[in-house]
């Protein structure tokens, strides 16, 4: 008899536990049968692939695509689309594939995305537009290539909200008496703090106030699909609004009793230049990199629509089209262009002004310049400027590379020790 019932509780003990275990969602009966059993759609295919060839598995595909016993995963499917379009050649294959995914995950902008490029690479360009224009509209992230396919608007000009707190990211130890405001390069239409940028490479950078302003584009992204084009005066605002965005921060900082160090980069870079000439200045530095006090933008004048101008070596202006892929012919091709021209012409109004003539000296002495032997945004910076900045009490240093030479930990923590003990640079 006691054999009996210590059976039973045993067996109610499993029954118990196998109710709980499926109430807190550990196993469910349908994984138990199915979806825990299920082979991969995606290494059954590839398995065909590197056994049979692509075609055996194509036909492979069309009679197992629908079939219930095999697990999908959108990332995956992904994957072997791509494999199929750049390392196979297989084109068509490759967009039966993306098609296939786009009709599991309708919601996905990345699946429409890769199916629009597909069908590019096959020639197809209204299905490509109508493909990443669906996509454009479903991603959250956008990327620039989406803004070729939004539908261009009437400009608006950027407003600038009344909330302190709506200016500014921060991140890091408020309690810090000294803040580090960073400014990226661009313009974009969103920040980017991650590892890479400029604060976050120094070491240091844990224990650090880091301040990220806004910027006038990621207030008002559709100053890039701007229809018509940005004029010198629209443009000139929504500089001055940036301008605005990073004194209301500075003055802030300031008001809570902080040191400011400014660092601005490339656009950013420009920024500062024209906060630097329009604004009291408050902070203790303002470090300009990859940008000039006097830009040489003559070659500008002779761009085509959706051109640009990169510097070979640092020294020779050769036109370039940041939408290279965008060929000849495709329906939105202009689309593309004026997104360009939006950019160029943001970044235009304050590459054309000559601040070394503008710049007081008691702003000069503030500037820490920091320049790229081998700049391909910008050009290197001539020898007169060089002379005009240190005659005038401004740190110049020169970092051998491109553009963002200077975005890398061991120099951003060489700048931050300059900045904080006084070491050199």
């Amino acid at each position: 008899m006691i054999k009996t019932k210590s059976i039973l509780l045993l067996f109610l003990g499993i029954i118990i536990f196998s109710c709980r275990v499926k109430q807190q969602g550990l196993i469910t009966e349908k994984e138990s049968t199915t979806e825990y059993h299920k082979d991969s759609f995606v290494q059954k295919m590839e398995e065909i692939i590197n056994g049979e060839g692509v075609d055996e598995a194509m036909i492979w595909f069309e009679a197992n695509k629908k079939s219930p016993i095999y697990s999908t995963d959108e990332v995956r499917i992904n994957q072997l689309g791509y494999k199929l379009l750049y390392d196979y050649k297989s084109i068509k294959e490759a967009i039966k594939i993306f098609e296939f995914n786009a009709t599991l995950f309708p919601e996905s902008g990345n699946v429409f995305d890769s199916l629009a490029e597909a069908y590019l690479k096959n020639g197809d360009y209204n299905l490509s537009v109508e493909n990443y224009t669906k996509s454009s509209n479903l991603s959250k992230k956008k990327y620039f290539h989406h803004l070729g396919f939004l539908t261009p608007k009437k400009y608006v000009a950027t407003e600038i909200p009344e909330k302190i707190s709506d200016l500014f990211i921060a991140e890091g130890d408020w309690d810090n008496d000294i803040a580090f405001v960073y400014l990226q390069g661009g313009p974009d239409f969103e920040l980017n703090i991650n590892e890479k940028d400029g604060l976050h490479l120094m070491e240091n950078e844990q224990n650090i106030l880091k301040i990220y302003p806004l910027q006038s584009p990621m207030l008002n992204p559709n100053i890039f699909i701007a229809s018509p084009t940005l004029t010198y005066e629209q443009s000139a605002f929504e500089n001055a609004q940036s301008v605005e965005i990073l004194h209301k921060t500075v003055s802030y900082l300031k008001e809570k009793g902080k040191k400011v160090y400014i660092i601005g980069h490339s656009y950013g870079a420009s920024i500062c230049l024209e906060y630097l000439n329009s604004k009291e200045i408050l902070a203790e530095k303002v470090v300009i990199m990859g940008m000039d006090l006097d830009e040489d933008i003559s070659s500008w004048e002779q761009l085509k629509p959706g051109e640009f101008i990169r510097w070979e070596n640092g020294v020779k202006p050769v036109k370039r089209t940041l939408f290279g892929w965008v060929p000849q012919g495709y329906p939105k091709k202009k689309s593309f262009d004026r997104v360009v021209d939006n950019l160029e012409m943001i970044i235009r109004v304050n590459m054309a002004k000559k601040y070394s003539a503008l710049l007081k000296p008691e702003k000069i002495i503030k500037v820490i310049s920091i320049y790229a032997t081998k700049d391909e945004a910008n050009g290197v910076k001539s020898k007169h400027e060089i002379e005009f900045l240190e005659k005038h009490g401004a740190i110049v240093h020169k970092i051998d590379g491109d553009h963002h030479s200077m975005l890398t930990k061991g120099f951003m923590t060489k700048l931050y020790e300059h900045l904080i003990n006084g070491t050199s640079l």
